[in-house]
């Protein structure tokens, strides 16, 4: 992806899902001003659950670095964030489905 570009929110198929991050812009994820606030997404990903509930967030943020790799269910939504500087965000993901033999 590119200045601008984002992945709106989904889920995949299957029963694990994961996410890994090759090549990011350099200072990718700092924090840019709109209307004098800081906006604090700036290419980071979501991680959405449902509901907000006690002692816990419905929304985990995740600023990503060269060489992680997020592993997380298939069923919970996520977005990637567009960006505002120059470069490539080179990322991959993969679904697996678990498969039990009796």
């Amino acid at each position: 992806q590119f200045k601008g570009e984002y992945n709106p929110i989904h889920y995949h198929e299957g029963d694990l899902s994961g996410v890994g991050y090759i090549k990011l812009p350099k200072d990718m994820t700092k924090n840019k001003l709109l209307k004098g606030k800081k906006i604090k997404t700036n290419g980071t990903i979501d991680f959405i659950n449902g509901q907000k509930a006690f002692l816990s967030k419905s929304i985990y943020n995740v600023v990503p670095t060269v060489g992680d790799l997020i592993l997380f269910p298939n069923y919970l939504m996520h977005t990637a964030y567009p960006f505002n500087k120059d470069g490539e965000r080179r990322s991959f993901s993969f679904n697996s489905k678990i498969i039990y033999k009796k």
